[in-house]
């Protein structure tokens, strides 16, 4: 059985030359599949997108395909998201963060777990990627593009992956933010210095309509749910019931019905595409093994070989559209 591809009805009119772009849905562990999927088009030097908007998890994917660093995505999550030190219940009971975003993101700093933010600056060239973050203040959500600094780039992520109730009350990313970096120049302005960021799967968890409303006109979504998932994602079942048994942290259980119409609004939007918009949705041809948190090894390993067979299908059902790139040129 192949590799789920959905392709929305009413494609045509579609412009001469249309933009496309790639969405890589958030979803905690379940991003190995995703790890996967991009795996394989690095196997094939494949990159012919003209927009990268990701999400949590599918942020830090996205980052690492446009790096050119195959495999690095799943190492990661197979190691530092399993290490004790990462995850810790017992840390809220004394007010720390649950999930430490600021002990994974410093170990990506190390020489052996290096983001390459150089060659993913050079790849990405004059396209565009976002990075979705909810602002914790007006709960809108922000679509930030790194500037190409390291340290820069690695706040975004860890912005877009700060879960509310794991993560406390989120990143601080002022004076990070300009108005390049917002979706809007006028909602820049509004910014305080007192400005966190959190998850950006709480306001725009799945940002098919945003990929359109900038010009998008075929849009590949890389999914990290099953294919019978309607509104309530993995990590949001997982947040919700630690949420429950604190006992506490009601403004957590608001951020997940945001969540949730949020998700709803989008997956009408791919239901019911305009007349002009192609959307491809690439799901797993089995069901996912693995979990917001606490996934085993063996049930990671099966989701990234899913990931990748769902990425070579993609290859052969598109082979006449095959886009390749070459490795990037440094200036001496």
């Amino acid at each position: 059985m192949k590799s789920q591809i959905n392709v929305a009805p009413h494609t045509f009119n579609k412009p001469m030359h249309p933009k496309t772009a790639l969405i890589a849905e958030g979803g905690g562990q379940r991003g190995i599949f995703t790890a996967g999927v991009l795996d394989a088009w690095l196997e094939q030097n494949y990159d012919p997108f003209d927009l990268f908007i990701g999400t949590s998890a599918g942020s830090q994917n996205l980052t690492s395909y446009l790096a050119r660093q195959k495999g690095y995505a799943k190492r990661l999550i197979r190691g530092l998201s399993r290490h004790k030190r990462f995850f810790q219940l017992g840390r809220g009971l004394m007010g720390k963060h649950i999930v430490d975003l600021d002990w994974y993101f410093e170990k990506t700093t190390e020489v052996n777990r290096a983001l390459d933010f150089k060659t993913a600056k050079n790849s990405l060239g004059d396209r565009e990627l976002l990075i979705t973050a909810t602002n914790a203040r007006d709960r809108k959500p922000y679509y930030l593009s790194p500037t190409g600094d390291g340290k820069h780039w690695r706040e975004l992520l860890k912005a877009s992956s700060a879960l509310p109730f794991l993560y406390k009350q989120g990143v601080q990313l002022t004076p990070w933010l300009g108005s390049k970096a917002a979706n809007e120049a006028h909602l820049a302005a509004e910014q305080s210095n007192e400005d966190f960021y959190l998850d950006g799967g709480l306001a725009a968890p799945l940002p098919v309509r945003e990929a359109y409303n900038r010009g998008a006109r075929k849009i590949v979504v890389i999914r990290t749910v099953d294919t019978d998932f309607q509104a309530e994602s993995a990590w949001v079942q997982k947040l919700r019931t630690l949420a429950s048994a604190s006992g506490y942290c009601p403004k957590t259980l608001d951020y997940l019905l945001q969540h949730e119409q949020a998700y709803l609004d989008e997956l009408e939007f791919i239901a019911n595409p305009p007349d002009d918009a192609e959307i491809i949705q690439i799901f797993a041809n089995e069901k996912l093994h693995s979990k917001l948190l606490g996934s085993s090894n063996d049930d990671l390993r099966f989701d990234h070989k899913l990931g990748l067979k769902a990425g070579r299908d993609y290859l052969k059902n598109y082979h006449t559209e095959l886009n390749r790139f070459s490795e990037p040129q440094y200036a001496m």
